[in-house]
């Protein structure tokens, strides 16, 4: 671990912020991306009509806006968040703007889904990662979730905080990593950190079901969850140096893996699945390897490319968001390392997606 003396434009070095510096902070971000453009306007493509093309997943999936981030300054529109799903799920969380809602599903289309084990994945969970938003993107839109879904039920979140997608932030509008805000309430921890993103993620998975609105409906069995990450240069650049300004701290680590690597779970090991993973995406990007005191990023690692923390604990969304699923990790790819490029990292991203289902299906 490479430790670098801070110099941060915003608060006094070794004081923890107040609302004065955080709302500085916010004042002084800008928008670098358009979420409608990169996000919302492929998810629709996806679903359109015209003389040549049927939509991909017309009877299969659907898109549901599950809510509004509240806007940054009155008059502003608050930017949408949108989830695609199985035709065969009902949410109780408010909904709206469903699009592809086809006929009346039969009772064996609902015996089928509710057959199958249920998948997330999520994306920009830290909005500025932007390979993990477009290998969501793309395991959509290339067909791969179409074939998985013949024996999954599919639940794809291809941007968790628009927001900071837009801004290029890790953090959300209100200066919280949202990546540390999906730890679940517990006589421990009664109330534990939430952001407007997660609450309102959280919200919509707990609403699913399956079938028909009633007696009917099923919960969800959710098996897996993949939450798709990036490291950039600019966590050296930016994040760090704001995190360690924020907490009152003079210094902050200065390294970055270089190379494809996982987060497991440690109270949960799944240390087969995670290695089929590593194997399926060391054929689209290299693998980071484990510094010399046998850690990658600061944390002890297990093998190469892997380290495993308690995720559920630390309120990861790779643990917090379903925290019933068997299957859980954090995927980190390096877009800036000069060994690959951000093409290779996006296909790194749908790599690991397919090799999570695929070692499933093998095991049975």
């Amino acid at each position: 671990m490479v430790k670098v003396e801070l110099n941060y434009p915003i608060g006094t070095q070794g004081q923890p912020w107040g609302d004065a510096e955080k709302k500085q902070w916010l004042e002084s971000r800008v928008d670098h991306r358009m979420h409608q453009i990169d996000v919302v306007e492929p998810l629709f493509g996806m679903y359109r009509y015209n003389e040549k093309v049927t939509p991909m997943f017309k009877g299969l999936l659907r898109l549901v806006n599950y809510g509004t981030l509240t806007p940054e300054k009155e008059g502003q529109k608050g930017l949408p968040l949108w989830a695609v799903m199985p035709t065969s799920f009902t949410s109780t969380a408010e909904t709206y703007g469903i699009t592809d809602s086809d006929s009346e599903l039969s009772d064996a289309e609902i015996a089928e889904a509710k057959s199958k084990p249920t998948v997330l994945i999520t994306g920009g969970t830290h909005g500025y990662e932007k390979s993990g938003v477009m290998g969501a993107l793309r395991f959509l839109t290339s067909g791969k979730a179409k074939k998985y879904s013949q024996f999954f039920n599919i639940v794809v979140i291809p941007c968790v905080s628009p927001w900071g997608y837009e801004k290029n932030e890790r953090w959300t509008a209100a200066a919280i990593d949202p990546n540390r805000s999906f730890g679940r309430a517990s006589p421990s921890s009664p109330e534990p950190l939430r952001t407007e993103e997660s609450t309102k993620l959280m919200a919509f998975l707990d609403g699913l079901g399956i079938g028909r609105d009633g007696s009917d409906r099923d919960v969800i069995k959710w098996l897996c969850h993949i939450d798709l990450h990036e490291t950039t240069d600019s966590d050296c650049q930016e994040f760090r140096p704001a995190k360690a300004a924020r907490e009152g701290l003079t210094d902050y680590d200065n390294h970055i893996p270089d190379g494809f690597y996982l987060v497991g779970d440690s109270v949960n090991n799944q240390s087969e699945w995670y290695n089929a993973i590593l194997n399926a995406v060391e054929g689209a990007t290299h693998i980071a390897e484990m510094e010399s005191d046998n850690t990658i990023s600061g944390y002890s690692a297990t093998s190469r490319g892997l380290i495993e923390v308690p995720c559920k604990e630390l309120g990861l969304c790779a643990g917090g968001a379903v925290p019933k699923a068997k299957y859980v990790a954090t995927t980190e790819v390096y877009p800036d390392s000069d060994r690959t490029t951000e093409e290779d990292c996006i296909n790194a991203q749908v790599e690991a997606i397919c090799a999570a289902h695929d070692f499933i299906l093998k095991k049975g």
